[in-house]
């Protein structure tokens, strides 16, 4: 199967469970988010990183996001490692590969940082469309960093998936803006909770009947966190308004994915 295809089949079989936040994890297993990045574990710790995907997969996640939110030149360069990019991403698509296996999508992501700096987000993109991804996710990016994004990305032929930190108004035009410039699919992550998130579904899914992803966060230490159940009470919500890739962001774990995975029902599982 082409490797573009392999998300469109997907989502045509069922809704699509994404996976839970990586670096939460990685903090578990000792890393010091002040000296360190999620993703220098790539090379550094890929047995970590390769757990932590296997784990999504066992709680049944339909498809993997690679561990590259952080990994760009300018980003990585605070710690040093500036001229590694291209490296880290490319074993990152081939970790989430191994542990997703030949058929489940694996989608890169790029975080905000690179909209400011078209040629880190090139050679990011670059890398992880030549590590194999089946597409890209913009992830916590704003409307306008999104839009500029799409367009340098336009020439690379993979999907590119928008999911903002915040939507202001007017909430339609900002989805027609997306849609215009080549989102496959829009939505958010990152916002503290599923009541938030499943609000946001609403009011897109009034404006649009494009692809929709929505990656709640479970909350921070300081906050209340949203245990797996309320994630899970949530889903069905979620699959009536038609939202075809839903997994968790900060604060989540494999718990949250299998607690979303219960939720489905069997014959809407595109790997089940």
């Amino acid at each position: 199967m082409p490797a573009t295809d392999r998300l469109r089949q997907a989502l045509d079989r069922g809704p699509v469970l994404l996976d839970a936040a990586m670096g939460t994890r990685l903090i578990a297993r000792g890393l010091d988010i002040d000296r360190d990045d999620p993703a220098l574990w790539t090379v550094d710790r890929p047995e970590a990183v390769l757990d932590v995907h296997r784990l999504d997969i066992e709680a049944g996640a339909d498809a993997l996001l690679t561990n590259t939110f952080g990994a760009n030149a300018n980003w990585l360069s605070r710690f040093g490692r500036g001229d590694e990019p291209a490296a880290i991403n490319r074993r990152a698509a081939a970790l989430a590969r191994r542990a997703g296996g030949p058929d489940r999508p694996v989608i890169g992501s790029i975080g905000p940082i690179t909209a400011d700096h078209p040629e880190a987000l090139l050679e990011q993109a670059r890398a992880l469309a030549e590590g194999g991804t089946d597409a890209l996710i913009l992830e916590t990016h704003r409307l306008e960093q999104a839009v500029g994004s799409l367009r340098r990305l336009g020439g690379l032929r993979l999907p590119v998936l928008v999911s903002l930190f915040a939507w202001t108004e007017p909430i339609g035009d900002i989805a027609r803006s997306l849609i215009a410039e080549g989102a496959f699919a829009i939505g958010a992550n990152c916002q503290t909770g599923m009541a938030p998130a499943l609000a946001l579904a609403r009011r897109l899914r009034a404006v649009t009947d494009h692809p929709l992803i929505l990656k709640p966060s479970a909350g921070v230490p300081t906050f209340p966190l949203d245990p797996p159940e309320v994630f899970e009470a949530a889903v069905p919500e979620l699959l009536a308004l038609g939202v075809g890739l839903i997994g968790g962001c900060c604060g989540t774990t494999e718990a949250h994915v299998a607690a979303m995975r219960r939720a489905i029902p069997a014959d809407r599982a595109p790997w089940r």
